[in-house]
């Protein structure tokens, strides 16, 4: 009786630190700290890339092939955080390596598809500043719509099973149907463009954890409206 009693007590005390302010933003700090380090060691050899040879159209293969893990690790990055926002407390080294495993296939081909659309989009803008410069804000227009686009894809293949092309036209619907929810991915991106103007570099990327938990977080209610219409779909 009295160890059953000492082991209750125990662990109300254990679910009591676990509740104290400083504890969750101690594993906070944590989750966010070691998640971000994991995303930083897949797109290592883009880091050094960026370091030893100038961004280019002559060295855009160098680029292009470095960056190729770039959608795998976000990919992991953005569903450890949407464990984190409903859950409020993660295993972050297992739970980001299980969701890198789990959406390696799908992230990487939705990623390959699009960054080759932005690397193309980038030669497109190189060569029209060099002969009709007044049409290369067509192509950066193409690009920022491609990344908006982006920041609800990868949020989207991470929490449903969709098919490639269901992907994208699900993600263009919800760009428009969920405006307000567009536009604070839009400032989203800006904030990060502010921060890359202020601190030049890669100095930006260690934000990609911060970045990943508020776009995961605003985008609940559109995960939720989206599984009851998926759940009507079925029925």
């Amino acid at each position: 009786m009295d160890s059953e009693f000492k082991y209750n007590e125990g662990e109300i005390m254990s679910k009591s630190i676990m509740e104290r302010p400083i504890y969750r933003i101690t594993s906070y700090i944590y989750a966010f700290f070691i998640t971000n380090l994991y995303f930083l060691l897949l797109i290592s050899p883009f880091i050094i890339v960026y370091y030893l040879a100038e961004f280019t159209v002559q060295n855009i293969l160098l680029y292009y092939v470095t960056l190729i893990p770039f959608g795998p690790a976000l990919a992991a990055l953005l569903k450890t955080m949407d464990k984190l926002v409903i859950d409020k407390i993660i295993q972050p080294t297992a739970d980001f390596w299980h969701y890198f495993v789990q959406n390696f296939k799908v992230s990487m081909k939705y990623w390959l598809i699009q960054w080759t659309i932005f690397v193309i989009l980038i030669i497109d803008i190189y060569y029209a500043n060099l002969n009709f410069s007044s049409i290369s804000i067509i192509f950066l227009i193409f690009i920022l719509f491609f990344l908006i686009l982006m920041l609800y894809a990868f949020p989207i293949l991470t929490r449903f099973e969709v098919k490639m092309k269901n992907l994208f036209v699900i993600s263009f619907y919800s760009m428009f149907r969920y405006i307000k929810k567009t536009f604070l991915n839009a400032s989203t991106l800006v904030a990060f463009a502010i921060i890359y103007y202020a601190f030049p570099g890669v100095f930006v990327l260690f934000f990609m954890s911060l970045l990943c938990f508020f776009l995961m977080y605003n985008l609940q209610p559109v995960f939720k409206q989206l599984q009851e219409q998926f759940l009507k779909q079925e029925e």
